[in-house]
């Protein structure tokens, strides 16, 4: 079974909280493609399965522990189940303990990527509340990175996609481009903004 600093070293690139991922470690998260899907499927599924299945709570004695579940649960569980319920399973465990290290303002010690990663299942939940905290959350990132810090455009960015997230919530509810997934009929709506090309 891998430890947490292997889920941290695989995504971000190295295992210190405050590091700086590199380029080919920021491009694949969002652009990884089923070879990146697949490595995450033959590395970690049973790590995965494991914090599903929460036989990896010694894992939120740390720090280091609690963002690597958070990976787990809210990330990895995206690339391996794509386009299943399953890709979701892991949200409502993700969700907690963010909100946990957030509310101990644990959060501030990590660097821009990892704070961004603690938020984004804040960002998934599809309740409004929630879609509140996500923003206000990204804005609170947006600010320390100001005045010219290293990283400010991207803090800037990960706070526009918490808007937009937090839109289509205000909009539809839900999440529309999960329906399909999760069994749950679009509205016409709903439809229409997914054929234009709606998701994230």
């Amino acid at each position: 079974m891998p430890e947490p600093k292997e889920i941290l070293t695989f995504w971000f690139g190295r295992p210190q909280l405050d590091a700086a991922p590199d380029d080919r470690h920021r491009q694949r998260w969002f652009a990884g493609g089923e070879d990146f899907d697949r490595k995450i499927d033959e590395y970690f599924s049973s790590t995965v399965e494991a914090a599903l299945d929460g036989e990896l709570a010694s894992w939120r004695q740390s720090l280091e522990g609690e963002m690597a579940l958070v990976l787990l649960c809210d990330q990895f569980t995206r690339n391996i189940y794509r386009y299943t319920s399953r890709a979701y399973a892991g949200d409502p465990l993700a969700l907690e303990i963010a909100l946990a290290v957030i509310e101990r303002g644990d959060d501030l010690e990590m660097g821009l990527y990892q704070r961004a990663f603690l938020g984004m299942p804040l960002e998934h939940s599809e309740l409004p509340a929630i879609q509140q905290r996500s923003v206000d959350y990204f804005n609170r990132l947006r600010m320390d990175y100001l005045n010219g810090a290293e990283g400010a455009a991207q803090a800037e960015n990960f706070y526009q996609y918490a808007l937009a997230h937090r839109e289509v919530i205000d909009e539809f509810g839900r999440y529309p481009h999960r329906n399909a997934a999760l069994g749950r009929e679009s509205t016409p709506a709903e439809q229409k903004w997914l054929d234009q090309g709606g998701g994230f």
